[in-house]
């Protein structure tokens, strides 16, 4: 079990830390659990997806254009990809507009719909569903009542858009002018720009994201050097909580006007931009999930440009895939997920694809998820009953008391220092239902300088109330201060502590057993469980949907 604490902000004049208790939850002489639906937390006030028009759904709906910030959908005979437009095209057949109900104030910033059912038809040949104005770009919550439903079926399919866009390519008019990075899906990062060339030609811009593409480089040595980098992988946490896209590709760089075998042109030549990193979404049904036959599912990250004008070409870099993450009571169907990153301009190099986890009691989903760099599935009857819950927290620091409810706060910090602490001072830790024994890592991290450890002793005292300590430095300013304490999940009473561990009655993390547990406090004073199997992967207790 892995337990974090952790300390945030010290002001500048003094030596001041604020501190976060910890009160961590394990699961301990739980009782095995009765089997129950899942609920996905959907208060159904946003209706039924997609809105109903008055006179029913258009025969000739090819394309629903979803605007996830203000929630209105509209109904498209015609309508051109990637432009970012709501709109269908103009002299469209079929143009009807249906607002989702009870939008808030402002729209959905945060990106989170609260269905009763969704039942996306499918129509002879294919449909489309192409989410655009989503600004913030937050990632895509859909949370059904229900089930969610997104219909196939010979040649029948629906396809739900929500990868990133195509580095943009430079125009022959202008060779020489920058131009923008591809957009990123709903919670993914944008491109990096292409550099302008000229006399001074400038680098391309680095992928927008964690995880970005370097941008080329206009002072290269070789042709390659000139090109942007592709993503690198996504730092995401394996529950993919919280949810987070792909990051964007690197931009080209601009070159002068005669450079190494490029041909010569009196203003240079400008890159290709980046491709924008693929989407992040969550489907989350209280009963069922299907994605059917012939219907796909898109989070890839786009392909980054390029410039034609020269043999050159000063390809931009791809962007990585997003995320998808599907719960529900059952996940089922035979449809596509198509989770690739993103190519060079050149189609040479590739981005890492996306992340994509299912969790549901029951999956007999048998669709191909294409190109994916990660993925897991977890099976859970429900969430056992926590019982003879552990904790650890600073109790405390230099001879002050800790708090037992830290507010972690540069205002208000729960201890202060009048004046800078040179020495080595004590740091006293506490805990409850933790095996005596175990030994606890400090790590102390200023805003600046380099990071110290420590390690306690081990724990003393008994199993209900047991304490170690430490000899820690605090530098002066800023810093984090975390404590983490490990220990096995074992059959006989989870390595000591507070009774028997039904691990039997625990779910299943992609077929296997979880061998420790991991809970982590974050600095607005939530806290998160995990159970981890012994390849690492790991599911989230008691999670929260978004």
């Amino acid at each position: 079990m892995t337990l974090h604490m952790e300390i945030v902000k010290m002001q500048k004049s003094f030596a001041r830390i604020a501190m976060i208790a910890l009160c961590a939850l394990m699961i301990l002489g739980a009782a095995p659990p009765a089997y129950a639906q899942f609920n996905s937390g959907s208060t159904g006030a946003n209706g039924a997806f997609p809105p109903e028009p008055q006179a029913g759904m258009p025969a000739n709906a090819v394309f629903i254009i979803w605007n996830l910030k203000t929630g209105l959908v509209r109904y498209c005979s015609a309508y051109t990809f990637f432009t970012g437009s709501d709109q269908c095209d103009a002299g469209a057949s079929t143009n009807t507009a249906v607002q989702i109900p009870n939008a808030p104030p402002g729209g959905f910033a945060d990106g989170v719909y609260h269905f009763t059912d969704v039942n996306i038809p499918a129509v002879n040949g294919s449909r489309f569903i192409i989410p655009v104005g989503y600004s913030p770009n937050v990632p895509l919550t859909i949370l059904s009542q229900g089930d969610i439903r997104i219909q196939g079926g010979g040649n029948q399919g629906v396809h739900l858009y929500f990868q990133g866009t195509i580095g943009r390519a430079v125009p022959g008019s202008v060779p020489n002018f920058s131009v923008a990075g591809g957009k990123g899906g709903p919670g993914g990062f944008d491109g990096g720009a292409s550099g302008d060339g000229g006399a001074a030609p400038a680098n391309g811009s680095a992928g927008f994201g964690p995880a970005g593409g370097p941008g080329g480089l206009s002072a290269a040595a070789a042709v390659t050097g000139f090109f942007g980098g592709v993503a690198t992988p996504s730092p995401l946490n394996p529950s993919l909580t919280p949810l987070s896209g792909g990051s964007g590709g690197g931009g080209g760089a601009g070159i002068a006007p005669a450079t190494l075998s490029c041909e010569t042109n009196p203003t240079g030549f400008s890159g290709g931009s980046g491709g924008g990193g693929g989407g992040a979404l969550l489907l989350a049904a209280s009963g069922k999930v299907s994605i059917e036959g012939g219907s796909t599912i898109h989070i890839e990250g786009g392909t980054g440009g390029v410039n034609n004008n020269t043999s050159c070409r000063l390809y931009g870099g791809g962007g990585s895939g997003g995320a998808l993450r599907v719960v529900g009571s059952e996940i089922t169907g035979s449809g596509t997920i198509e989770a690739g990153g993103g190519f060079r301009g050149d189609g040479g190099l590739r981005a890492p694809g996306a992340f994509v986890r299912f969790e549901a009691g029951l999956n007999t989903f048998t669709g191909p998820v294409n190109a994916a760099s990660g993925g897991s599935f977890l099976s859970f009857p429900t969430a056992p009953v926590p019982a003879n819950q552990p904790s650890l927290r600073i109790a405390s620091l230099g001879g002050s008391q800790a708090p037992a409810l830290a507010t972690a706060t540069l205002t208000n910090p729960d201890i202060t220092f009048a004046n800078a602490i040179s020495a080595p001072v004590t740091l006293q830790m506490a805990a409850s239902n933790v095996p005596l024994g175990t030994t606890i890592n400090i790590k102390v991290v200023p805003a600046n300088g380099t990071p110290t450890t420590a390690v306690t002793g081990g724990l003393t005292g008994t199993l209900a109330s047991s304490t170690a300590q430490a000899t820690v430095t605090l530098p002066p300013g800023a810093g984090i201060i975390s404590a983490t304490a490990t220990f096995n999940l074992t059959a006989g009473g989870g390595g000591g502590g507070g009774g028997d561990l039904a691990l039997n009655a625990l779910p299943l993390i992609d077929g296997e057993r979880p061998q420790q547990m991991q809970v982590v406090t974050t600095a607005d004073g939530r806290s998160r469980t995990y159970l981890i199997a012994r390849s690492g992967a790991r599911f989230e207790v008691g999670q929260a949907l978004r």
